[in-house]
């Protein structure tokens, strides 16, 4: 069997409902996944990955910095040393360093105005780091825009208060879980085997907290409203994983010895910038697994089609225009990116192409619905103006006007302006609204 051409090609072919349940159920998993794959090859994600890893390099000191400071305001600071010295080996002697300088950084911002700039600059580091996450999530969605200026002040505020307290909470519960066990399970009077049952559960417990903290991200910091079940899913799955390379990491410690020999003391360093992109490699690829989970009916039809051609385009655009000018003059609900592909059973891809064509040549215009949170889209011209030649032009004319100078093309514009006055002038040039 050709594995690529099964990839490409064969396993889109196969029909679900064909299949037993469990057959089913492995079958959209494999599709997920392999939509996820190509979406983090498509998205860039290595490379935002690179990126993220070099902003949370710059700015792990403000952000140890203010967990920290969070975790002394609730009595929790020596409980939040203790749990991040747990996840490093002994001879790993740079999370101890972030530690040191994270304190020095909070003793020297005591008072005055030398306490002012350091609590700017903690914040400052802290919100641009969380800015370039949510861009790279809104790629991810295909989200052109993230949150306004305003919007951004009070979630991401919210968010760096939130984060750390939770998981200061949620790590308090532990350490007090395991440092009262003997009397818990004393009171409880349960056998051997219900003793190992609660060690073994308690085991899992750095697991079920970054499964939280994931799917809160997931579904917290993209600009869309993005549902619990697929951002639980993918949280679950982007922890597994991620614990699964913490422990090969941490346990075997790939290439210490080479590195050591190389860098001495400094060996640290590579391995820790390494294991930064690799986690955030893994982030992003929940981020791609939560999109598909939630969007798997539209995308997995784009597999079937190739990119549409600029005829493929125009027609889709009338239809498009003309549903989305239909319910605004009968005043039904404006249709949303899934609502218009789901009416034209046409793929995601192509609809929100043709959407962003449309938006940027201002005839239509996208709105945020307070009720859901969805983006809804509304024509920005008077249906009673808004003929077939406007659309057909608008779809032409997206992308770059200048061009160098190029000889003879003065002509060939003439003879397209000329066409297009004449599509203007001609019988066929209905109004949208009437096609």
């Amino acid at each position: 069997m050709n594995i690529i051409k099964f990839i490409n090609e064969d396993v889109w072919r196969i029909q679900e409902q064909s299949l037993n349940r469990y057959e089913a159920y492995g079958l959209h998993a494999l599709k997920i996944i392999l939509l996820s794959s190509k979406g983090f090859i498509r998205d860039l994600c290595i490379l935002r990955s690179s990126a993220l890893a070099l902003y949370t390099l710059l700015t792990i000191v403000p952000v140890f910095a203010m967990l920290f400071g969070v975790a002394k305001g609730f009595g929790f600071e020596r409980i939040l040393k203790e749990k991040l010295l747990e996840q490093v080996p002994e001879h790993d002697t740079m999370i101890v360093q972030i530690i040191g300088f994270a304190e020095n950084m909070l003793e020297t911002a005591q008072g005055g105005v030398v306490a002012g700039i350091g609590v700017i600059f903690l914040f400052f580091t802290v919100i641009k780091v969380i800015v370039f996450i949510e861009e790279s999530f809104n790629a991810i969605w295909k989200i052109d825009s993230g949150r306004p200026l305003n919007r951004k002040l009070s979630d991401y505020l919210s968010l760096m208060f939130l984060a750390p307290i939770l998981l200061i909470i949620s790590s308090g519960i532990t350490v007090f879980l395991k440092t009262h066990l003997a009397w818990l399970l004393g009171v409880m009077h349960l056998p051997d085997f219900g003793a190992n049952l609660v060690l073994q559960l308690l085991g899992l417990s750095p697991l079920v907290i970054m499964s939280a903290l994931l799917s809160f991200i997931y579904i917290y910091i993209p600009n869309h409203k993005v549902k619990l079940k697929p951002g639980l899913i993918a949280g679950i799955l982007a922890a597994i994983a991620y614990q699964t390379f913490q422990w090969a990491y941490l346990t075997l410690q790939f290439g210490v010895s080479e590195y050591n020999a190389i860098y001495g003391s400094f060996a640290a360093l590579p391995l820790f910038i390494l294991s930064l992109q690799i986690g955030w490699m893994i982030v992003l690829f929940g981020c791609e697994i939560a999109f598909y989970i939630q969007n798997f009916t539209e995308f997995k039809e784009d597999q079937k089609y190739s990119e549409p051609s600029i005829v493929i385009q125009k027609a889709s655009a009338l239809k498009m225009m003309q549903l989305i000018v239909h319910a605004f003059t009968e005043e039904a609900p404006p249709l949303t990116e899934g609502e218009i592909s789901k009416r034209l059973r046409l793929p995601i891809s192509v609809v929100s192409t043709v959407l962003k064509k449309l938006k940027n040549g201002g005839i239509i215009i996208e709105l945020n619905r307070e009720e859901d949170d969805e983006t809804v889209f509304l024509p920005a011209v008077d249906s009673r103006r808004l003929d077939v030649a406007r659309v057909i032009k608008t779809l032409e004319q997206y992308g770059q006007h200048k061009l160098p100078d190029i000889q003879g093309i003065e002509d060939c514009l003439k003879l397209i302006e000329e066409s297009e006055k004449l599509l203007e002038s001609s019988q066929i040039n209905t109004l949208v609204k009437d096609i």
